[in-house]
């Protein structure tokens, strides 16, 4: 059929296309390879239907990230039917994890698709949005999960369609009915994440990002408390732009007040550049056919050689811990997989390669152990297991509630001093006593 016939007559494929839930799921064979895709493009009404065939299916591998509810295929019980790889860690996986259902896959999070084709997965899923005048689906918020060429490498198409999810300003993320082999209708209500509430620590760590970003920057932010402190901090600047993983609704307020505007940006001019996004109703409404926003396969706009191409680009992400010698932690404590790699180092590789880029690691000086105890996160060595997510060769500014660090080019005494003096000052000098130990100063 061709490209004209596809654009009228795609209403009958998709009648004939469309099925239960339970009819989509028995296409599943044990063995199979499924990619449900993430966040809320993973399908809850086949993924309950897949659930419910446990009894039926043997080592069936589910491919997904940041999941953002709980089926029963991730139950202990059914550790016999199913496993589950994911490569991007949220709450939701790390239970996973601990009932010993999941594994996670160190990747960066730019090469999801290079994941997906080399593990083979035969079956692909998506929630898309319903079909336009000329049969063309959205996958919308969490789209850059799944590539079009493993779409189209896949032996069976999956789409569960839900009229509540926005239709986003991205061709990558569109797919036509006829790319399709089963359709299911499913509406529901898109997760939302709720406005965290900032805390005082964060504000002050956001107060010393911001005096780091000049007007004209270009930024990456990620989403949480951090993240919207600094949105707030930045209401101020002027001709912001935004290059980002994700975007959440701080990023909103900021196009809104005319902050962000891309005016300056020297990549994609005027445009607000991102792979996937996740906020609140109000969010989702704003993004909606919204052309300001520009969404791309995430292995291209976590790409270092693209996010390079904008000028001054600032990167900002959180770590967990900081050692001595300016390892950053972000991913792990010890063996316990907290997080995930993400596009961490791609942004700080890009960051590099931009002119006038820098990038920004930030985290609170404390925290307090399961009895309560204060406990630095800036130490002289991470405890056994932890994940070095950034190596120190890499690492440019850290800040923390304290102060900013720049360890660029620094010597390990130099840096083992500066961050000895944005450590919360109750460890300040156990840390010079160690870092004395070492010889580091």
């Amino acid at each position: 059929m061709n490209q004209a016939a596809l654009k009228t007559g795609w209403q009958d494929l998709y009648k004939e296309k469309l099925c239960s839930p339970e009819d989509a799921a028995k296409t599943v064979k044990s063995n199979d390879k499924v990619a449900l895709s993430g966040g809320t493009c993973i399908p809850p009404a086949f993924c309950r239907a897949l659930s419910a065939r446990a009894h039926e299916l043997k080592n069936v591998l589910l491919g997904l990230g940041f999941a953002m509810d709980f089926y029963d295929f991730m139950d202990p019980k059914n550790k016999e039917s199913f496993h589950i790889e994911t490569m991007f860690v949220g709450p939701v996986e790390r239970i996973c994890m601990q009932f010993g259902m999941a594994q996670y896959v160190p990747i960066h999070l730019g090469d999801c698709p290079s994941y997906v084709e080399s593990r083979g997965y035969n079956i692909v899923t998506s929630v898309v949005t319903p079909p336009d005048e000329n049969g063309y689906m959205c996958r919308s918020l969490f789209g850059s999960f799944l590539h079009k060429k493993d779409i189209e490498k896949a032996d069976i198409v999956i789409l569960e369609v839900n009229s509540k999810l926005p239709r986003i300003n991205s061709e990558d993320f569109m797919i036509h009915v006829s790319e399709a082999d089963y359709i299911i209708e499913h509406d529901a209500d898109i997760f939302e994440v709720p406005e965290i509430v900032i805390t005082e620590t964060e504000e002050k760590i956001a107060g010393f990002i911001s005096d780091l970003i000049e007007d004209g920057s270009t930024i990456q932010l990620g989403f949480g408390g951090l993240g919207n402190a600094i949105g707030h901090h930045l209401k101020d600047k002027k001709d912001l732009g935004m290059h980002a993983e994700v975007v959440t609704p701080s990023v909103m307020e900021l196009v809104k007040a005319g902050v962000i505007n891309g005016s300056k940006k020297t990549f994609m001019p005027g445009k607000v550049t991102a792979a996937f996004c996740v906020g609140t109703k109000e969010f989702y409404e704003f993004i909606h056919d919204n052309e300001d926003f520009v969404f791309k396969d995430i292995s291209y706009i976590n790409d270092p050689e693209i996010i390079g191409q904008n000028d001054n680009l600032v990167s900002i992400n959180n770590a967990l811990m900081i050692d001595l010698t300016g390892q950053a932690a972000s991913e792990s404590i010890g063996t316990f997989q907290y997080s995930g790699t993400g596009g961490q180092l791609n942004f700080i590789h890009g960051a590099k390669r931009s002119k006038g880029g820098k990038s920004i690691l930030a985290l609170n000086s404390t925290f307090k152990d399961k009895e309560g105890n204060l406990k630095s996160k800036i130490v002289p060595y991470f405890p056994q297991g932890t994940t070095v997510t950034t190596p120190r060769t890499e690492v440019e500014y850290i800040v923390t509630e304290f102060g900013a660090a720049n360890l660029r080019y620094k010597s390990i005494s130099e840096r083992a001093k500066a961050l000895i003096k944005i450590a919360h000052p109750d460890f300040r000098e156990e840390l010079t006593s160690e870092a004395k130990k070492n010889k580091w100063i």
